[in-house]
This record gives C-alpha cells, structure tokens and sequence, in this order.
C-alpha cells in the first residue's frame, strides 16, 4: 500500500515509501531506531542514516509529525488526523488523545493575544498513570 502521492515533485524513493508505510503500521510513536527496526524486518539494506534522512524529509513534507519532548529523544507519528500527545516527563511514554475538545483549550481566546494556534500537533507535558501512581 502506498502511502506516497506519485504526483508529487520529490523523488519518491523506495526507502522513504518503506519508511513511511512502516510508521503508518504503528500507534506507538518510536523513535528513529525504532523505525529503523521496523524496516530492517522489511528491507535489511536500508541503514539507520538513510532512515533518519527519510524520516526528515517526510516531517518536512509534513507526512509524519516529529515529537520533541523535552530531555528526550524525538518521537515520530505518521497520524495526520487532528488530535494531541500527552507526553510522560518521567519514561518518555506518548499517548494519543483525539477528543481535543475535553482539553478546553479557547483557541479564540488565544487567537486575541494575536496567536493562532495549531491545536493539530499539540503536546502536553505531565506524568503517565504508572510514573505518578494514579
């Protein structure tokens, strides 16, 4: 399955479709040795380099989403739909929350600070239910 438009105007390489349609696989959010170890299960010649290349070029073709937590190494989502990481300080866990809503976050309020939000990609720092024993 090709996740890739074919009409696009970047080189469509085999390693950055296989990448992509790896990551697409998974709702864990790994990190780039992660990913390089779901597509050495796929295709042993692509090296760790050529996957942190890939995983680059499509964050910036904004195909997949890179999570920077804090202290921790980067995480990748290839889950384009609208929704936010809740993000562990402590182990690194991300998690996904869709309903956006429930956070109450005003984005008109904001919006008259003169920032508009991308509410899209959100992160929320805190602590995961087995880091704070709730």
């Amino acid at each position: 399955m090709s996740y890739i438009p074919k009409s696009t105007c970047y080189r469509v390489t085999p390693q950055r479709r296989i990448v992509l349609e790896e990551l697409k696989k998974v709702c864990t959010h790994p990190t780039a040795q992660e990913v390089y170890e779901l597509v050495q299960k796929q295709d042993k010649s692509v090296s760790l380099a050529t996957v942190y290349r890939s995983l680059d070029f499509l964050v910036e073709q904004e195909l997949v989403i890179k999570l920077k937590a804090r202290g921790k190494q980067a995480r990748y989502d290839a889950d384009l739909t609208q929704h936010c990481h809740l993000v562990c300080k402590k182990c690194g866990r991300v998690s996904d929350c869709f309903d956006v809503e429930k956070l109450k976050i005003d984005s008109k309020e904001i919006g008259k600070l003169g920032f508009c939000p991308c509410l899209d990609y959100l992160e929320i720092p805190g602590l995961c239910r087995e880091c704070c024993g709730c």
